[in-house]
């Protein structure tokens, strides 16, 4: 177990402050509002959340700028890779940088979290792939080898996740949270083609976090998506990509399992195509 901070008694109004944000595809230096809005964030968060391509094109030299950043963030910061991230030749290194700029990486992995509150936050994350969303959310894909070879990877990454979310299951934590890059659902694709969805996520990931008691999951790659949806079995799920919500964001989730959506963001609740979720939770 990680601990972080000191241990208070756990009240039902408290709730854990996440910084989070995704697919920034670093190639130089991010803009200026971009890098001193998740420093203010993060300053006021319990935790720093990153859904992965951070970088454009997985050299050293970009993550490198990225964790110039991370390095003066003093919260704790949890990553996931993203496609673009994987693009690295040299991942041991890229993996190695991250580290050393203080952020863990999450890729089959889990880690509960205690906070200066009490609360016990249990984390998971996987890359994850794409493969489509049928038969749950979707039409399925013309069989194909290469569909299938998806497919392979796709249950693969799936099964990694529903391991690191099994690894949880006899600790003791009071909420749980799920960082992937690619989408769970459809719900948070928003305008992406239809033809694009096998590219953007899959069903089974949304089947394997909706086995377990999984209170929110964030994600990125969804460039065109809409900010708020949830799995077909009604967890909360939030694509947080920069070409999304435009800005880090601030997320509250409550110990009750309420989400509260950065105020900001109002004008992307209005693209959803996921009109329930906003019955689940609120903005404020």
């Amino acid at each position: 177990m990680v601990t972080s901070r000191g241990q208070n008694t756990i009240n039902n109004g408290q709730q854990v402050c996440i910084a989070a944000i995704g697919d920034v595809h670093l190639r130089t230096e991010l803009p200026s509002a971009i890098r001193d809005g998740l420093l203010e964030l993060a300053s006021s968060a319990d935790i720093v959340i990153l859904t992965g391509d951070l970088t454009e094109n997985g050299w050293l030299p970009e993550v490198e700028a990225v964790t110039a950043l991370t390095s003066k963030i003093d919260t704790p910061i949890y990553a996931v890779l993203g496609n673009h991230d994987r693009r690295s030749m040299r991942r041991r290194e890229f993996r190695r940088v991250l580290a050393a700029g203080g952020v863990t990486l999450l890729d089959g992995d889990s880690t509960v979290l205690r906070l200066d509150c009490g609360i016990r936050l249990g984390l998971a994350g996987i890359g994850g792939y794409g493969g489509g969303f049928w038969p749950d959310e979707a039409p399925g894909l013309i069989s194909t080898r290469f569909s299938q070879a998806v497919a392979v990877r796709a249950r693969r990454e799936a099964a990694r996740l529903d391991s690191a979310l099994e690894e949880l299951r006899d600790q003791p934590r009071d909420l749980t949270i799920v960082t992937m890059h690619y989408a769970p659902t459809t719900s948070t694709l928003g305008d992406e083609p239809m033809a694009k969805h096998w590219m953007l996520g899959n069903s089974i990931l949304g089947r394997v976090v909706d086995r377990h008691a999984v209170s929110l999951v964030l994600h990125g790659h969804a460039h065109l998506g809409n900010y708020c949806g949830e799995t077909p079995g009604g967890t909360p799920v939030r694509n947080v990509a920069l070409p999304v919500v435009h800005q880090p964001v601030l997320l509250k989730l409550g110990i009750d399992g309420e989400v509260k959506d950065d105020p900001r963001l109002r004008g992307v609740h209005a693209r959803s195509t996921a009109p329930a979720t906003f019955e689940r939770s609120q903005v404020g």
